[in-house]
């Protein structure tokens, strides 16, 4: 059997440990914050592309639409087939689909990214409390150290 290992106590780590230590965590804290707002960008997207299905969903043959190319680049296109539409599948692959199958894949999304997005917040809150006993444990050994040079 594996011994699980065991923890240094951050009282027991050194002002430079422990400023490591804190610089260590602040970066892997940065890193995930970013990843969420990554992931809830992606949420949105899929959203507006969930919403577009929708006004599309009315719109018949020879219709003019603004199509969305990025956040804020848009192309005027006239629709031949409202019925069919080109969803991106992966990394540059995209496939035409009808409307019901379009939807399926967004909805996959949907659910997809939103499963990470919790996981990642559930990430995010476990590195908030790392940082904050790091931070804590950093104030107790400054004031210790502090309190000593005071006495001597």
């Amino acid at each position: 059997m594996a011994e699980e290992p065991k923890g240094v106590p951050l009282s027991e780590l050194s002002l430079q440990q422990l400023g490591e230590l804190q610089k260590n965590c602040e970066q892997e804290l940065n890193f995930f914050q970013e990843s969420f707002n990554a992931l809830k960008g992606l949420l949105t997207r899929n959203e507006k592309s969930i919403s577009a299905l929708d006004d599309v969903k009315i719109a018949t043959a020879g219709h003019t639409a603004l199509i969305p190319l990025s956040e804020s680049l848009y192309i005027r296109a006239e629709l031949s087939d409202p019925s069919k539409h080109l969803v991106e599948i992966g990394t540059g692959y995209f496939v035409e689909l009808d409307r019901e199958k379009a939807k399926a894949i967004f909805d996959r999304k949907k659910e997809h990214i939103t499963k990470q997005v919790e996981t990642v917040e559930g990430i995010l809150k476990e590195k908030r409390r790392t940082r904050a006993y790091i931070s804590d444990a950093f104030q107790t050994k400054v004031q210790s150290q502090l309190a000593t040079m005071n006495t001597q």
